[in-house]
C-alpha cells in the first residue's frame, strides 16, 4: 500500500520531466532561438535580452525593437533497469527491461518587445514557455508500475509468482510566462531593471495499469475466489459451534481450524482481488504566480557586465481529476479540487561579455538555481542546480554573423532524490548557428542544440539496478525588427 502511494504521488510530481529544452528543475532558459546560436546571453545587449538581460534593454537604440520565435525540442528519456524479480513477468521473462519516454515540443513560441523611449527610460514585454513546453508520453509505462505489481504479488503469496500486466503513462506540462518591466539607466554606463512575470501553469497526465494478473488471475477471479473461501470460512465456523454444542470437542476444533484456514484464504485472495484491479489516472492542474525580477547592467570599455536575480515563485497547482476509485482513495492529496505545491526556485544569473573588435564578441555567463528552498522540490538530499555558459560570435560580413557555444547544466540530484517520473540528467549541450541582418532594422538568428547527458546509475529502495540518461535536440529561428 505504501508503495502504491509513492507511485501515485511520483506520477503526479512530474512537473519537472517534460521540460525539454535548457534550464533547472521548472526553469526553461532558452526563452528565443538566438540562444540556440549562442547559450551565453546573460550579457547581451539585444532584443532577447529583454529575458536575458532586461537592465540592457537601455543600451539599444531609441524606438520600438520586437523579436518572434520558433523553437522546436526532441527529447528521449531512457531507463535501463535490472531486478531478478522482473523475470516472473510472464510476458517478458527477464530481469533486464529499458524503458523510454518520449517529449515532443514541435512548437515552442516567444515574442519579446521593447521600447526605448529615452536616454533614461525603457519598457519591455515578453510571452514566452518558462517552463515545459511538450508532452512525454511513456507508452510501455515505468519501472516502478512493475516493481510494485511483482513486488505485491510476491509479498501476497510470500515467493515469487508470475504476473503481468499493460501499463502506459502521458504527461504534459506549460508554464506560460508574460513579462512587463521597466529599466531606467542611471548613468550613461549602468542601467537597472524591475518587472514582475505572470506564470499560468497548466499540466495534465494521464496514466493506466490495467489487465493485471498473477498467477494468471485477475481481480474478477480473485474476487469470486475471496467469495468462495468467505462462504467456506462461515459454513465451517457453523460446524465447529454445533460440534461443541454436541460436546464432540475434537471435531469442533478441527471445523474452527478449517474456518481459520478459509478466513485466511479469503483475506489473501481480496488482497489480490484489489491488487490486480485497474488503476486509472486522469489529472489536469493549473495555477498561476508571480515572480518579481531585478536586474542590472554595467558597461565598462569593451566589457559588458550583467546579474539579475528572479524571485522564487508560488506555484499551488489545483487539480481536476477523474481518477477511478482506488487512486483517489490512495492519493486523496491528488482527488479532484485538491492542491499540490510545485514552485519555481529563485535564480541568479550573471554574465560577461568582452568585445575585442567591432566584429568578435566572447560571452560567459553563470546561473545558481535555489532548488531546495522551493516547496514541492523533487530536490530533497542533493544539492541545488548550476549551470556554465560561453559563446562566441563573429560578424563574417556586415550581414553574416556565425556563432557558437557551451552549456553545462549540473543537477544536484541525489540517488534517493531520482524517480522514475522525475530525473534530470547533468548535460553538456553545445550550441551553434548565425544570423543575417537584411538591413540594419531587420535581422534572421538561426540555430541548433544537441544535448550529451550523463548516465545517472544507482540502486532503488526496491533493489532495483537503474541507469538513467536522455537525448535532446532543439531547433529554432527568430526574427528581430526595429521600427
Amino acid at each position: 500500500m505504501k508503495k502504491l502511494k509513492f507511485i501515485c504521488s511520483a506520477i503526479l510530481a512530474m512537473a519537472a520531466t517534460v521540460s525539454a529544452t535548457a534550464g533547472g528543475l521548472l526553469t526553461n532558459t532558452n526563452q528565443n532561438a538566438t540562444f540556440l546560436r549562442n547559450p551565453a546571453r546573460d550579457a547581451s545587449i539585444a532584443i532577447d535580452g529583454v529575458y536575458s538581460n532586461p537592465a540592457g534593454v537601455a543600451f539599444l537604440p531609441h524606438g520600438l525593437h520586437l523579436s518572434v520565435s520558433w523553437q522546436a525540442a526532441f527529447q528521449k528519456r531512457q531507463m535501463d533497469v535490472q531486478n531478478n524479480l522482473f523475470m516472473m513477468n510472464s510476458s517478458n521473462q527477464s530481469n533486464t527491461r529499458k524503458f523510454e519516454g518520449e517529449a515532443i515540443a514541435p512548437v515552442i513560441p516567444s515574442l519579446q518587445a521593447a521600447y526605448v523611449i529615452n536616454d533614461k527610460w525603457s519598457l519591455s514585454a515578453q510571452f514566452a514557455v518558462g517552463g515545459g513546453g511538450g508532452k512525454c508520453e511513456f507508452n510501455d509505462g515505468l519501472p516502478m508500475f512493475e516493481e510494485m505489481i511483482g513486488g505485491a504479488a510476491y509479498k501476497t503469496a510470500g515467493t515469487p509468482v508470475p504476473y503481468s500486466l499493460n501499463q502506459n503513462l502521458t504527461g504534459e506540462q506549460y508554464f506560460y510566462g508574460i513579462q512587463l518591466g521597466g529599466t531606467y539607466k542611471i548613468v550613461d554606463n549602468l542601467s537597472v531593471f524591475g518587472g514582475v512575470r505572470g506564470v499560468i501553469a497548466s499540466c495534465g497526465y494521464e496514466g493506466a495499469i490495467t489487465g493485471i494478473k498473477v498467477n494468471g488471475m485477475g481481480s474478477a477471479e480473485y474476487s469470486a475466489l475471496s467469495q468462495q473461501a468467505a462462504g467456506a470460512a462461515q459454513q465451517y465456523a457453523a460446524a465447529a459451534e454445533q460440534y461443541a454444542a454436541a460436546g464432540l470437542a475434537a471435531e469442533a476444533a478441527q471445523a474452527a481450524a478449517a474456518a481459520q484456514q478459509y478466513v485466511a484464504a479469503a483475506t489473501q485472495a481480496g488482497t489480490a482481488a484489489v491488487l490486480t484491479q485497474d488503476y486509472l489516472l486522469d489529472c489536469s492542474q493549473s495555477a498561476f504566480g508571480i515572480t518579481p525580477i531585478i536586474g542590472v547592467d554595467w558597461k565598462l570599455g569593451k566589457w559588458n557586465f550583467a546579474a539579475k536575480y528572479e524571485f522564487r515563485t508560488k506555484i499551488n497547482l489545483e487539480n481536476e481529476s477523474t481518477n477511478s476509485a482506488n487512486v483517489d482513495a490512495l492519493m486523496p492529496a491528488y482527488a479532484d479540487g485538491a492542491k499540490v505545491r510545485s514552485d519555481i526556485p529563485a535564480l541568479l544569473t550573471v554574465g560577461a561579455q568582452y568585445e575585442p573588435i567591432s566584429a568578435l564578441r566572447a560571452s560567459v555567463g553563470f546561473h545558481y538555481y535555489w532548488d531546495k528552498d522551493a516547496k514541492g522540490t523533487a530536490i530533497k538530499n542533493g544539492d541545488n542546480t548550476w549551470e556554465a555558459i560561453i559563446g562566441v560570435e563573429g560578424d563574417i560580413t556586415k550581414n553574416v554573423l556565425l556563432s557558437f557555444g557551451m552549456q553545462r547544466t549540473n543537477y544536484g540530484f541525489d540517488d534517493s532524490d531520482m524517480a522514475d517520473t522525475n530525473f534530470n540528467i547533468s548535460s553538456t549541450a553545445f550550441c551553434i548557428g548565425g544570423a543575417y541582418k537584411f538591413n540594419e532594422n531587420m535581422k534572421l538568428n538561426i540555430g541548433y542544440m544537441h544535448s550529451f547527458y550523463d548516465n545517472h546509475e544507482f540502486t532503488n529502495a526496491n533493489g532495483t539496478a537503474c541507469d538513467y540518461t536522455r537525448k535532446n535536440d532543439v531547433v529554432g529561428v527568430s526574427l528581430d525588427m526595429k521600427f
